[in-house]
């Protein structure tokens, strides 16, 4: 029997069978049904007790967001780890590190039940093993185990299952008390390391929304001596996406630091709905992407490894060279930035440290700061960069916005295509690959031939006659057609293959093309030397209906046909 066509019997109808997106898992709350939900971490939980992650009897941790969904598929969780044999350790709605950093040091598994930054109508559950997330490597496995778990759900009859035609529940589920002390660690991990009055004289407008971390980082700012003002608590759930702020939220910004301008304010923060990714805006009210807060964080910690996502603005990759700082680029996901500190770590380095574009940081290791020990936390963060870039500020006697603007003049925008056909995605991302598929992460374009980069770093110069020359010569003529001179392009001197096609040109403009990795979208980012230009270059790809992806979507389409 197959799960994936297997009709239950006892449903009303099929069931929408959760996957592994980016990190984690998601979808449209409609499709995350108590039944769907229950045999996920059924199948996650005996996943880890396989491989010896954890016993029987064992404490699993759990927590969730603010939006309205959580709670009913937290209950999902609990029943899941109690019929797996598994005690429920309930954190109650506190940030996704805040849960992850507790249960690491308890070394107990832990779920999340959170959507971050996506819209209310859809949610998702973050598993993280004893030692910290779960990484692609894990996937298959997990997914093999839940397959297993619906088929014994599926085969059973009417009077048999736990569930309801639309499954859910028959009898009503409750959660346990709350247990605190993942709240508490979480705010003594920063209490403990920071000096109690490093921000004292300090005035911070704190944008809380329906962040969920909300109250625990106002008080850990005030424990650091800065007084916070909050504003625009909201009871309903308010998706901020830190990587892709809207037109609304840029003039909200604005506005605010108009407002409290007299009050001397350093800075406006704020984070997503499970507050692991931060948002910086300065005392001008302008916002910063996370990851150029990323190499302000690296700074002040003394990082000696960096692992960032291909996606960030090249500002990193310029910076952390000229201040000596090691680093790779990664595919896009925590799971990938967190193999390669694991892999940086494997090879000696002692303070690594990785970040995503959305600004959630990872520390790999260990951290000395200010004579403490700040532990490793390897999963997204909004705390930690909120507080170094203030502090950071502090020490160089800078404002916030005097800081940023020391960084390298690059600018970043992205956009997407919602609906956009999956196998359309892959076909553009293949039409445009090296003949060996994933093994050559990088071309650049030499005079006579190409210079090829494959996974192990190894470079080799190819000369004219060279197959793999001549294809990627006519791969790039194909691609000026659509990057051409009209928009402003100009020569393609290199392509990157680390996730999707990542294109520079001679005058620096970078153009980016990914497919989503958990939805029917396609992704464009840009990067360029003025944000005018950055901006540009988005609208020309992701313009409805003769864009750079729609004109590659209907002559790929057609050429298929």
């Amino acid at each position: 029997m197959n799960s994936t066509n297997y009709f239950p019997s006892f449903l009303k109808e099929k069931p929408n069978q959760l996957k592994f997106g980016t990190s984690g898992i998601r979808g449209l709350v409609a499709e995350m049904s108590d039944l769907e939900c229950y045999t996920t971490i059924k199948g996650f939980i005996q996943y880890l007790l396989e491989i010896g992650d954890i016993q029987k009897g064992d404490p699993i941790s759990i927590a969730g967001d603010f939006r309205s969904s959580s709670e009913r598929i937290m209950v999902a969780v609990a029943a899941a780890i109690e019929d797996s044999g598994c005690k429920v350790d309930n954190c109650g709605y506190i940030p996704t590190p805040a849960l992850a950093y507790y249960a690491m040091q308890k070394s107990q598994a832990s779920i999340m039940v959170t959507g971050s930054h996506i819209p209310d109508d859809r949610n998702g559950i973050k598993p993280y093993k004893k030692h910290g997330e779960v990484l692609k490597t894990d996937e298959a496995e997990i997914l093999d185990h839940v397959t297993k778990i619906r088929k014994q759900e599926y085969i059973k009859k009417v009077d048999e299952t736990i569930f309801n035609e639309m499954g859910m529940f028959k009898k009503a589920r409750s959660l346990s008390s709350v247990n605190k002390e993942a709240e508490v660690s979480y705010v003594r991990r920063y209490l403990n390391v920071f000096p109690p009055n490093c921000l004292l004289s300090k005035t911070i407008v704190l944008y809380e929304h329906s962040a969920v971390g909300r109250d625990i980082l106002a008080q850990v700012l005030r424990g650091l001596g800065a007084e916070v003002i909050p504003v625009a608590r909201s009871d309903r759930f308010v998706a901020i996406d830190t990587e892709s702020l809207t037109s609304y939220d840029r003039k909200f910004f604005r506005q605010l630091a108009d407002e409290y301008r007299p009050s001397d304010i350093c800075a406006i923060v704020s984070t997503d709905g499970d507050s692991d990714r931060p948002l910086i805006v300065d005392e001008q009210g302008e916002f910063h992407r996370g990851d150029v807060v990323g190499i302000v964080v690296s700074q002040y910690v003394n990082a000696d490894f960096a692992a960032v996502p291909i996606s960030a603005n090249d500002a990193v990759a310029i910076q952390l060279e000229k201040d000596g700082i090691a680093f790779t680029n990664t595919r896009i996901g925590s799971p990938y930035v967190i193999a390669a500190m694991n892999e940086a770590i494997t090879k000696g380095r002692h303070s690594v440290v990785g970040w995503e574009v959305n600004g959630g940081f990872l520390t790999g290791t260990d951290l000395v700061i200010n004579g403490k020990v700040l532990k490793a936390l390897p999963t997204r963060d909004a705390f930690l960069p909120i507080i170094c870039v203030i502090l950071q500020a502090i020490k160089k006697d800078l404002s916030v916005s005097e800081l940023l603007a020391e960084l390298p003049r690059r600018y970043s925008q992205a956009g997407l295509i919602d609906h956009f056909p999956v196998d359309t995605s892959k076909m553009i991302i293949e039409r445009f690959s090296p003949l060996q598929g994933d093994h050559i992460i990088q071309v650049d374009f030499e005079d006579d031939g190409v210079k090829v980069i494959d996974k192990t770093g190894r470079t080799s110069l190819l000369d004219s006659q060279d197959p793999i020359t001549r294809a990627m010569l006519e791969k790039r003529k194909v691609l000026k057609r659509y990057f051409n001179s009209r928009p402003g392009f100009d020569d393609i001197i290199r392509i990157n293959y680390i996730d999707g096609i990542r294109i520079t040109f001679a005058k620096g403009d970078v153009s980016h093309i990914r497919p989503s990795g958990n939805a029917p979208q396609l992704r464009f980012y840009s990067n360029a030397n003025s944000q005018e230009r950055a901006d540009k270059i988005v609208q020309f790809a992701v313009a409805e209906s003769d864009g750079i992806l729609r004109r590659l979507e209907k002559e790929l389409s057609a050429v298929d046909q």
